[in-house]
């Protein structure tokens, strides 16, 4: 606490009023001035105070690197989930690609398939059922060898794959197909004959020199693709034919 006086002096009460609001306000200021510096730690020495403060220095340095331990700590533990996402990240990309690759070639054969259908369906005629039978062998005499026996009257011709003009038969659909051929020599007389698929014999038979009226058989069952050919032909050219028939 500090106490002031105020000299007085004979002056005239007109100039007391600011004279003592002057030293009113000096009185004011020098107590705030001294409620601030009195709590202010005391230092007996300038050595105290630079002790207390390198002291408090190291105190902050120390916090400093803790916080700064903490922080690349979580710094690093962030890298590594970076880097580990990445990986995740590559991982996907790599398995999703792998999935379109394959949606894509599966979508591919789908279409091909598709296709193959649609390519058979237009190339299916009408009639499931696949059916020829002729007889009436156009020429008796069968003066040429390998000469193709053409059965002229057509009895049925179910998918139109017999053809009565040239004698053979062309494979509308793929299919296993059963081929039979009734051969009757005149008395007296003989006949060969083959089967003959895509240029390729598949059966055979003949009579030779018959007292009677003696008739041979024979059958072929093949698998046939569309288009493919078969037809019977003779392989001997001396004799004729009794009667022929074929289905």
């Amino acid at each position: 606490m500090v106490y002031t006086c105020l000299p007085t002096h004979p002056i005239s009460s007109r100039y007391n009023l600011p004279i003592m609001k002057v030293q009113h306000k000096y009185l004011v200021l020098f107590y705030a001035l001294s409620f601030v510096f009195g709590d202010e730690p005391h230092f007996k020495t300038r050595f105290d105070y630079d002790e207390q403060l390198l002291e408090k220095m190291i105190r902050m340095e120390f916090q400093y690197e803790q916080w700064e331990k903490r922080i690349n700590e979580s710094l690093g533990k962030l890298e590594k989930q970076r880097t580990s996402i990445q990986t995740d990240l590559e991982v996907l990309r790599n398995e999703r690609e792998e999935f379109d690759k394959h949606v894509n070639e599966t979508m591919k054969h789908m279409q091909q398939v598709s296709k193959l259908k649609d390519s058979q369906q237009l190339s299916k005629p009408p009639h499931s059922t696949i059916l020829f039978r002729a007889r009436k062998v156009a020429d008796y005499t069968l003066s040429t060898a390998n000469q193709i026996i053409i059965f002229s009257e057509m009895l049925s011709n179910v998918g139109g794959g017999y053809n009565s003009a040239s004698g053979k038969f062309t494979a509308p659909v793929v299919g296993t197909y059963l081929f039979t051929v009734s051969l009757c020599p005149i008395r007296g007389k003989s006949i060969f004959y083959k089967i003959v698929v895509k240029d390729d014999v598949v059966a055979n038979g003949h009579t030779y020199d018959v007292a009677g009226f003696l008739c041979v058989s024979g059958n072929a069952i093949v698998q046939l693709d569309a288009n493919d050919v078969v037809y019977v032909k003779s392989t001997y050219s001396a004799d004729a034919f009794f009667y022929i028939q074929s289905k």
